[in-house]
Protein backbone atom coordinates (compact mmCIF):
# COMPACT_ATOMS: atom_id res chain seq x y z
CA UNK A 1 0.00 0.00 0.00
CA UNK A 2 1.52 3.29 -1.05
CA UNK A 3 2.20 5.72 1.80
CA UNK A 4 0.29 8.97 2.02
CA UNK A 5 2.41 12.09 1.70
CA UNK A 6 0.99 13.30 5.02
CA UNK A 7 2.18 10.24 6.98
CA UNK A 8 5.06 10.39 9.44
CA UNK A 9 7.29 7.53 10.64
CA UNK A 10 4.84 6.45 13.33
CA UNK A 11 1.96 6.34 10.86
CA UNK A 12 4.10 4.35 8.41
CA UNK A 13 4.98 1.83 11.14
CA UNK A 14 1.29 1.59 11.98
CA UNK A 15 0.50 1.05 8.29
CA UNK A 16 3.08 -1.73 7.97
CA UNK A 17 1.73 -3.55 11.03
CA UNK A 18 -1.90 -3.11 9.95
CA UNK A 19 -1.23 -4.35 6.42
CA UNK A 20 0.56 -7.42 7.76
CA UNK A 21 -2.33 -8.10 10.15
CA UNK A 22 -4.82 -7.69 7.29
CA UNK A 23 -2.98 -10.13 5.04
CA UNK A 24 -2.69 -12.75 7.77
CA UNK A 25 -6.10 -12.44 9.43
CA UNK A 26 -8.34 -11.37 6.53
CA UNK A 27 -7.15 -13.60 3.70
CA UNK A 28 -9.75 -13.64 0.88
CA UNK A 29 -9.80 -17.45 0.83
CA UNK A 30 -10.88 -17.51 4.49
CA UNK A 31 -13.83 -15.20 3.86
CA UNK A 32 -15.79 -17.84 1.95
CA UNK A 33 -15.65 -20.26 4.88
CA UNK A 34 -17.26 -17.80 7.30
CA UNK A 35 -20.92 -17.32 8.05
CA UNK A 36 -22.37 -13.83 7.72
CA UNK A 37 -22.24 -13.49 11.50
CA UNK A 38 -18.59 -14.58 11.69
CA UNK A 39 -17.63 -12.21 8.88
CA UNK A 40 -19.43 -9.39 10.66
CA UNK A 41 -17.49 -9.62 13.93
CA UNK A 42 -14.75 -11.86 15.25
CA UNK A 43 -14.03 -11.50 18.96
CA UNK A 44 -10.49 -12.86 18.67
CA UNK A 45 -9.49 -10.41 15.95
CA UNK A 46 -11.12 -7.56 17.88
CA UNK A 47 -9.08 -8.39 21.00
CA UNK A 48 -5.93 -8.44 18.90
CA UNK A 49 -6.71 -5.02 17.41
CA UNK A 50 -7.12 -3.63 20.92
CA UNK A 51 -3.89 -5.31 22.01
CA UNK A 52 -2.02 -3.72 19.10
CA UNK A 53 -3.12 -0.28 20.30
CA UNK A 54 -5.25 0.57 17.28
CA UNK A 55 -8.14 1.78 19.43
CA UNK A 56 -5.86 4.47 20.91
CA UNK A 57 -5.16 6.58 17.78
CA UNK A 58 -7.73 9.26 18.65
CA UNK A 59 -7.48 9.19 22.45
CA UNK A 60 -5.58 11.86 24.35
CA UNK A 61 -2.19 10.97 25.81
CA UNK A 62 -3.36 11.88 29.33
CA UNK A 63 -6.00 9.17 28.93
CA UNK A 64 -3.34 6.58 27.93
CA UNK A 65 -3.92 7.04 24.21
CA UNK A 66 -1.55 7.97 21.39
CA UNK A 67 -2.97 11.47 21.09
CA UNK A 68 -5.09 12.40 18.10
CA UNK A 69 -3.27 11.01 15.06
CA UNK A 70 -5.16 12.01 11.92
CA UNK A 71 -2.66 10.10 9.79
CA UNK A 72 -3.17 7.02 11.95
CA UNK A 73 -6.94 7.23 11.52
CA UNK A 74 -6.49 7.41 7.74
CA UNK A 75 -4.08 4.47 7.81
CA UNK A 76 -6.41 2.19 9.76
CA UNK A 77 -9.41 3.16 7.66
CA UNK A 78 -7.49 2.45 4.43
CA UNK A 79 -6.44 -0.98 5.67
CA UNK A 80 -10.02 -1.68 6.77
CA UNK A 81 -11.27 -0.87 3.28
CA UNK A 82 -8.47 -2.78 1.56
CA UNK A 83 -8.88 -5.96 3.62
CA UNK A 84 -12.63 -5.87 4.23
CA UNK A 85 -12.43 -5.42 8.00
CA UNK A 86 -16.00 -5.32 9.29
CA UNK A 87 -15.28 -4.94 13.00
CA UNK A 88 -16.06 -1.42 14.35
CA UNK A 89 -12.41 -0.36 14.35
CA UNK A 90 -12.98 3.16 13.04
CA UNK A 91 -16.39 3.70 14.67
CA UNK A 92 -15.15 2.90 18.16
CA UNK A 93 -11.41 3.52 18.11
CA UNK A 94 -11.43 6.70 16.03
CA UNK A 95 -14.78 8.47 15.80
CA UNK A 96 -16.24 7.62 19.22
CA UNK A 97 -12.85 8.18 20.87
CA UNK A 98 -12.68 11.62 19.26
CA UNK A 99 -16.18 12.52 20.51
CA UNK A 100 -15.21 11.46 24.03
CA UNK A 101 -11.89 13.34 23.83
CA UNK A 102 -13.59 16.58 22.83
CA UNK A 103 -16.93 16.48 24.65
CA UNK A 104 -16.88 14.13 27.66
CA UNK A 105 -16.22 15.16 31.24
CA UNK A 106 -13.37 13.79 33.33
CA UNK A 107 -15.55 11.26 35.13
CA UNK A 108 -17.01 10.03 31.83
CA UNK A 109 -13.57 9.64 30.28
CA UNK A 110 -12.39 7.71 33.33
CA UNK A 111 -15.38 5.41 32.99
CA UNK A 112 -15.34 4.84 29.23
CA UNK A 113 -11.79 5.21 27.91
CA UNK A 114 -10.13 2.26 29.73
CA UNK A 115 -12.94 -0.04 28.61
CA UNK A 116 -12.74 1.29 25.03
CA UNK A 117 -8.96 0.86 24.80
CA UNK A 118 -9.22 -2.70 26.12
CA UNK A 119 -11.85 -3.59 23.52
CA UNK A 120 -14.53 -4.21 26.14
CA UNK A 121 -16.69 -1.24 25.15
CA UNK A 122 -17.92 -0.80 21.59
CA UNK A 123 -19.44 2.59 20.79
CA UNK A 124 -21.44 3.84 17.81
CA UNK A 125 -21.99 7.53 17.02
CA UNK A 126 -25.19 9.06 15.61
CA UNK A 127 -24.49 12.48 14.12
CA UNK A 128 -27.07 15.26 14.05
CA UNK A 129 -27.16 15.62 10.27
CA UNK A 130 -30.17 13.84 8.82
CA UNK A 131 -33.82 14.15 7.98
CA UNK A 132 -35.00 12.62 11.26
CA UNK A 133 -34.10 15.02 14.09
CA UNK A 134 -33.50 14.14 17.72
CA UNK A 135 -34.46 16.60 20.43
CA UNK A 136 -34.40 16.78 24.20
CA UNK A 137 -37.84 16.40 25.72
CA UNK A 138 -37.73 16.76 29.48
CA UNK A 139 -35.02 14.42 30.75
CA UNK A 140 -35.04 12.16 27.70
CA UNK A 141 -34.45 12.05 23.95
CA UNK A 142 -37.17 11.94 21.31
CA UNK A 143 -36.67 11.27 17.60
CA UNK A 144 -34.41 8.94 15.68
CA UNK A 145 -31.62 8.21 13.24
CA UNK A 146 -31.93 6.17 10.06
CA UNK A 147 -28.39 4.88 9.45
CA UNK A 148 -26.02 4.46 12.41
CA UNK A 149 -23.02 2.40 11.39
CA UNK A 150 -22.04 -0.40 13.81
CA UNK A 151 -24.94 0.35 16.17
CA UNK A 152 -25.84 -3.35 15.93
CA UNK A 153 -22.67 -4.15 17.93
CA UNK A 154 -22.65 -1.16 20.26
CA UNK A 155 -22.58 -1.32 24.05
CA UNK A 156 -23.02 2.47 24.14
CA UNK A 157 -24.55 5.00 21.76
CA UNK A 158 -23.33 8.58 21.47
CA UNK A 159 -26.08 10.76 19.98
CA UNK A 160 -25.57 14.30 18.74
CA UNK A 161 -28.48 16.71 19.15
CA UNK A 162 -28.69 19.93 17.16
CA UNK A 163 -30.89 22.59 18.73
CA UNK A 164 -30.70 25.70 16.60
CA UNK A 165 -26.99 26.45 16.42
CA UNK A 166 -26.25 24.51 19.59
CA UNK A 167 -24.70 21.04 19.36
CA UNK A 168 -24.57 18.64 22.28
CA UNK A 169 -23.78 14.94 22.65
CA UNK A 170 -25.66 12.46 24.83
CA UNK A 171 -24.77 8.92 25.90
CA UNK A 172 -27.52 6.33 25.65
CA UNK A 173 -27.51 2.64 26.51
CA UNK A 174 -29.01 0.54 23.67
CA UNK A 175 -30.97 -1.54 26.17
CA UNK A 176 -32.47 1.50 27.95
CA UNK A 177 -36.23 1.90 28.15
CA UNK A 178 -37.52 4.03 25.29
CA UNK A 179 -34.83 2.93 22.82
CA UNK A 180 -35.81 0.97 19.72
CA UNK A 181 -32.85 -0.38 17.77
CA UNK A 182 -33.50 -2.13 14.46
CA UNK A 183 -30.27 -3.60 13.04
CA UNK A 184 -29.84 -4.51 9.39
CA UNK A 185 -26.94 -5.70 7.22
CA UNK A 186 -25.19 -3.48 4.72
CA UNK A 187 -24.29 -4.85 1.31
CA UNK A 188 -20.55 -5.12 2.08
CA UNK A 189 -20.77 -7.27 5.22
CA UNK A 190 -20.90 -4.44 7.73
CA UNK A 191 -24.13 -3.51 9.46
CA UNK A 192 -26.01 -0.51 10.80
CA UNK A 193 -29.20 0.17 12.72
CA UNK A 194 -32.15 2.50 12.77
CA UNK A 195 -32.56 4.16 16.16
CA UNK A 196 -35.80 5.47 17.59
CA UNK A 197 -35.92 7.31 20.91
CA UNK A 198 -39.16 7.64 22.84
CA UNK A 199 -38.20 9.69 25.89
CA UNK A 200 -35.24 7.47 26.74
CA UNK A 201 -32.86 8.39 29.53
CA UNK A 202 -29.70 10.08 28.23
CA UNK A 203 -26.51 11.25 29.91
CA UNK A 204 -25.28 14.61 28.55
CA UNK A 205 -21.65 15.17 27.65
CA UNK A 206 -20.80 18.57 29.14
CA UNK A 207 -18.71 20.14 26.36
CA UNK A 208 -20.89 21.50 23.57
CA UNK A 209 -20.23 22.57 19.99
CA UNK A 210 -17.77 21.57 17.30
CA UNK A 211 -17.90 19.51 14.12
CA UNK A 212 -14.44 17.93 14.29
CA UNK A 213 -15.72 14.39 14.85
CA UNK A 214 -18.05 14.62 11.85
CA UNK A 215 -15.10 15.73 9.70
CA UNK A 216 -13.02 12.85 11.05
CA UNK A 217 -15.80 10.41 10.15
CA UNK A 218 -15.99 11.77 6.59
CA UNK A 219 -12.21 11.52 6.27
CA UNK A 220 -12.25 7.93 7.53
CA UNK A 221 -14.95 6.92 5.04
CA UNK A 222 -12.88 8.46 2.24
CA UNK A 223 -9.76 6.59 3.38
CA UNK A 224 -11.74 3.34 3.58
CA UNK A 225 -12.85 3.88 -0.02
CA UNK A 226 -9.25 4.47 -1.13
CA UNK A 227 -8.30 1.15 0.47
CA UNK A 228 -11.03 -0.60 -1.49
CA UNK A 229 -9.75 1.10 -4.65
CA UNK A 230 -6.21 -0.15 -4.03
CA UNK A 231 -7.36 -3.74 -3.65
CA UNK A 232 -9.64 -3.58 -6.68
CA UNK A 233 -6.86 -2.14 -8.83
CA UNK A 234 -4.29 -4.73 -7.65
CA UNK A 235 -6.71 -7.60 -8.33
CA UNK A 236 -7.49 -6.23 -11.78
CA UNK A 237 -3.83 -5.86 -12.75
CA UNK A 238 -3.16 -9.45 -11.71
CA UNK A 239 -6.20 -10.66 -13.64
CA UNK A 240 -5.40 -8.92 -16.93
CA UNK A 241 -1.78 -10.10 -16.76
CA UNK A 242 -2.65 -13.77 -16.25
CA UNK A 243 -6.03 -14.22 -17.93
CA UNK A 244 -5.62 -15.63 -21.44
CA UNK A 245 -7.96 -14.57 -24.24
CA UNK A 246 -7.47 -15.83 -27.79
CA UNK A 247 -4.08 -17.19 -26.79
CA UNK A 248 -2.68 -13.94 -25.39
CA UNK A 249 -2.92 -12.19 -21.99
CA UNK A 250 -6.02 -10.04 -21.60
CA UNK A 251 -3.78 -7.10 -20.72
CA UNK A 252 -2.11 -7.17 -24.15
CA UNK A 253 -5.21 -5.66 -25.75
CA UNK A 254 -4.91 -1.91 -26.14
CA UNK A 255 -8.43 -1.16 -24.96
CA UNK A 256 -7.75 -3.04 -21.72
CA UNK A 257 -4.53 -1.07 -21.23
CA UNK A 258 -6.44 2.18 -21.65
CA UNK A 259 -9.05 1.13 -19.11
CA UNK A 260 -6.50 0.08 -16.51
CA UNK A 261 -4.64 3.37 -17.01
CA UNK A 262 -7.90 5.21 -16.32
CA UNK A 263 -8.26 3.17 -13.12
CA UNK A 264 -4.71 4.08 -12.10
CA UNK A 265 -5.41 7.78 -12.65
CA UNK A 266 -8.56 7.61 -10.51
CA UNK A 267 -6.58 5.91 -7.75
CA UNK A 268 -3.68 8.36 -7.83
CA UNK A 269 -5.99 11.38 -7.82
CA UNK A 270 -7.93 9.96 -4.89
CA UNK A 271 -4.74 9.31 -2.94
CA UNK A 272 -3.64 12.90 -3.50
CA UNK A 273 -7.00 14.35 -2.44
CA UNK A 274 -7.01 12.15 0.68
CA UNK A 275 -3.47 13.24 1.59
CA UNK A 276 -4.51 16.89 1.25
CA UNK A 277 -7.52 16.31 3.52
CA UNK A 278 -5.30 14.61 6.13
CA UNK A 279 -2.91 17.58 6.10
CA UNK A 280 -5.81 20.00 6.41
CA UNK A 281 -7.36 18.23 9.39
CA UNK A 282 -3.94 17.97 11.06
CA UNK A 283 -3.35 21.70 10.68
CA UNK A 284 -6.50 23.82 10.88
CA UNK A 285 -9.60 21.61 11.29
CA UNK A 286 -12.18 24.38 11.12
CA UNK A 287 -10.55 26.72 8.63
CA UNK A 288 -9.66 23.89 6.24
CA UNK A 289 -12.80 21.78 6.65
CA UNK A 290 -13.50 22.34 2.97
CA UNK A 291 -10.61 20.03 2.10
CA UNK A 292 -12.33 17.15 3.93
CA UNK A 293 -15.64 17.91 2.24
CA UNK A 294 -13.83 17.93 -1.11
CA UNK A 295 -12.29 14.53 -0.38
CA UNK A 296 -15.62 12.98 0.56
CA UNK A 297 -17.32 14.48 -2.51
CA UNK A 298 -14.57 13.36 -4.89
CA UNK A 299 -13.34 9.99 -3.63
CA UNK A 300 -16.70 8.25 -3.20
CA UNK A 301 -17.75 8.40 -6.87
CA UNK A 302 -14.17 7.67 -8.04
CA UNK A 303 -13.99 4.56 -5.86
CA UNK A 304 -17.32 3.30 -7.14
CA UNK A 305 -16.37 3.88 -10.78
CA UNK A 306 -12.98 2.19 -10.36
CA UNK A 307 -14.54 -0.81 -8.65
CA UNK A 308 -17.21 -1.06 -11.35
CA UNK A 309 -14.45 -1.11 -13.96
CA UNK A 310 -12.65 -3.82 -11.99
CA UNK A 311 -15.78 -5.98 -12.04
CA UNK A 312 -16.20 -5.35 -15.78
CA UNK A 313 -12.63 -6.37 -16.58
CA UNK A 314 -13.00 -9.58 -14.56
CA UNK A 315 -15.90 -10.59 -16.78
CA UNK A 316 -18.75 -12.75 -15.51
CA UNK A 317 -16.80 -13.93 -12.46
CA UNK A 318 -16.51 -10.31 -11.34
CA UNK A 319 -19.95 -10.29 -9.75
CA UNK A 320 -19.52 -13.55 -7.83
CA UNK A 321 -18.93 -13.96 -4.12
CA UNK A 322 -15.59 -15.63 -4.83
CA UNK A 323 -14.20 -12.60 -6.71
CA UNK A 324 -12.56 -9.94 -4.55
CA UNK A 325 -13.51 -7.20 -7.01
CA UNK A 326 -17.19 -7.67 -6.17
CA UNK A 327 -16.46 -7.09 -2.48
CA UNK A 328 -14.50 -3.94 -3.31
CA UNK A 329 -17.45 -2.61 -5.29
CA UNK A 330 -19.86 -3.23 -2.42
CA UNK A 331 -17.49 -1.53 0.01
CA UNK A 332 -17.12 1.49 -2.26
CA UNK A 333 -20.88 1.84 -2.71
CA UNK A 334 -21.43 1.85 1.07
CA UNK A 335 -18.54 4.24 1.74
CA UNK A 336 -19.91 6.68 -0.82
CA UNK A 337 -23.07 7.21 1.23
CA UNK A 338 -21.72 6.98 4.79
CA UNK A 339 -21.48 10.21 6.80
CA UNK A 340 -23.00 12.31 4.05
CA UNK A 341 -23.41 11.78 0.31
CA UNK A 342 -21.03 13.30 -2.27
CA UNK A 343 -23.72 15.85 -3.15
CA UNK A 344 -24.03 16.97 0.47
CA UNK A 345 -20.28 17.31 0.89
CA UNK A 346 -19.91 19.12 -2.42
CA UNK A 347 -22.45 21.66 -1.20
CA UNK A 348 -20.51 22.10 2.05
CA UNK A 349 -17.25 22.46 0.11
CA UNK A 350 -18.74 25.20 -2.06
CA UNK A 351 -19.95 27.04 1.06
CA UNK A 352 -16.56 26.73 2.81
CA UNK A 353 -13.76 29.31 2.64
CA UNK A 354 -11.69 26.80 0.65
CA UNK A 355 -14.37 26.45 -2.01
CA UNK A 356 -15.00 30.14 -2.53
Amino acid sequence: MKALAAMDEIDQALADAAERFGRERYAPADRHRLSAQQARFDASRWRDMAGLGWLAVATAEEDDGLGLRIGGVAVLARVAGACGINEPLVSTGCIAADVIRLHAGAAQRARWIPELLAGRLRIACAFADGAWPVRVDGAGLVGGRDVVLDADLADLLLVEVLDGGRRQWFAVRPEAAGVKLKPYPLMDGRAAATLEFEGCEAEPLPVEGGTHSALLAALAASADAVGAMETAFALTLEHVKTRQQFGVPLGSHQVVVHRTVDMYIRLQESRAVLAQAVRALQGDPQGRAGEVHAAKAFIGPQARLLAQEAVQLHGGIGITEECGASHCLRRAVVDEQLYGSPREHLRRFVDSPVGR
